[in-house]
């Protein structure tokens, strides 16, 4: 009975390092339509698909599933307390990865409030007994989450195009309906 149990406890935590938020599901696109043309985010609703949208309309990422040059996945977005997530790689403008995440904040719970007050605190989190997770950015509505990932930044140089573009995605995405 203990190697049973053993057993799918293994079985169990390989799921979650897999998977867990940092893990692959399934594609789903984003709607788009005659919104996606506009860069003012009045004209998107205040939600994930419309944030995802405005974001795209700067070419920052690609929501679409039928793009085969750009992917993302659907992340297990309630290992962080969070409503929706999705992961974006292989950006039309960088090849940068981009995960964004939309928080209920007036139903929030114990993991929500402890990952948002640490990004609040510090730009970090970390959840469970994984690696914490640097570079997090939070929306000034703060009703959304942005870790934006890019090794080939160097922090030292404000000068560099991986710089000035992460700042000015991250800019975009502050702003969105704050």
């Amino acid at each position: 009975m203990k190697k049973i149990f053993a057993a799918l406890a293994a079985a169990i935590m390989i799921s979650v390092l897999t998977t867990g938020c940092f893990g692959m599901g399934q594609k789903t696109a984003v709607a788009t339509g005659d919104e996606a043309l506009s860069q003012n985010a009045a004209d998107y609703e205040d939600n994930f698909e419309g944030l995802s949208n405005y974001l795209a309309s700067f070419g920052y990422i690609n929501p679409v599933s039928d793009n085969e040059n750009v992917t993302f996945v659907s992340m297990d977005y309630e290992l962080v307390g969070a409503d929706k997530g999705r992961k974006y790689t292989e950006q039309t403008k960088k090849k940068a990865t981009i995960e964004i995440y939309e928080f209920n904040l007036k139903s929030t719970n114990a993991t929500a409030d402890e990952v948002l007050k640490s990004v609040k605190d510090g730009g970090k989190f970390a959840i469970y007994d994984l690696p914490e997770v640097n570079h997090v950015y939070l929306s000034n509505n703060g009703k959304y989450m942005m870790i934006y990932t890019d090794k080939s930044i160097n922090e030292d140089n404000t000068e560099s195009d991986e710089y000035k573009l992460r700042d000015e995605i991250l800019t975009k995405f502050r702003e969105f309906h704050e």
